[in-house]
């Protein structure tokens, strides 16, 4: 079914009056036509079935039919994800809202081939942010997370410490623990939240190593095979995924 983001202000009115961006997309793209039934979501858990009743690309408007709530994927899913090129981001961001992630924030790493400058990170987290609208359309999934602006390492591990739950991060070094030990564990214990931290290609310095066990990160391995930087994160989110299926 086609879906279109409505922002959970507007749920009260009768109609809905989209916003131009979406009218375009729907009537436009999608090639909507007034009488046709969508799906609307607001990104904070809200789904409903609605009728196109004005279709047209600069003003369209629904009726909302129908409507639910959605109960919060548990536990709640952090991706802290070291910078990497424009398109694999890209597609990692999307992969990611797939796999129910609550937030991504991007790293600035030592060894990142990647780099953003100060000025631009505004305007790249205002893009990831609509690839991840897009993908919760696409998908269904009706939390849409949010995307910290670019940030060092140490900023990052600051916020966490204010934050209840366990972080751990993909390592390479010897006597990390399996991955699936550690979620056992932390499944069996309710941690409401688990933030994952997955380096760049070069991996984490051993600074960046040293700062992650000092906050509490535990240093987790996927097993004898060497993933790629997207294939480790989405890795870990789909092992999140099934261990608290």
């Amino acid at each position: 079914m086609i879906r279109c983001y409505v922002p959970t202000a507007n749920w009260t009115n009768d109609p809905v009056e989209l916003d131009e961006a979406e009218a375009r997309h729907l009537v436009s793209v999608l090639r909507a036509r007034a009488g046709e039934r969508i799906e609307i979501l607001d990104g904070a858990g809200r789904l409903g079935e609605a009728e196109v009743v004005v279709a047209d690309k600069k003003r369209t408007a629904v009726r909302i039919l129908s409507r639910r709530e959605c109960a919060p994927f548990a536990p709640r899913r952090i991706l802290a994800q070291a910078l990497v090129r424009e398109q694999k981001m890209d597609w990692l961001i999307q992969k990611a809202v797939e796999l129910g992630v609550h937030e991504i924030w991007p790293l600035q790493t030592e060894r990142a081939v990647a780099q953003i400058r100060p000025a631009e990170a505004g305007k790249k987290a205002a893009r990831w942010q609509a690839i991840a609208l897009a993908a919760c359309k696409q998908s269904g999934n009706p939390w849409l997370p949010h995307i910290a602006p670019p940030r060092g390492l140490a900023a990052a591990l600051a916020t966490l410490r204010e934050q209840p739950g366990a972080a751990c991060f993909g390592a390479l070094q010897a006597g990390a623990v399996p991955l699936p030990e550690f979620f056992g564990r932390l499944r069996r214990d309710n941690c409401p939240q688990v933030a994952a931290f997955i380096g760049p290609e070069g991996d984490f310095s051993p600074a960046e190593v040293d700062m992650l066990r000092a906050a509490g990160a535990q240093p987790v391995t996927f097993g004898p095979i060497v993933f790629r930087v997207e294939t480790a994160a989405l890795f870990i989110l789909s092992a999140l995924q099934y261990a608290w299926l």
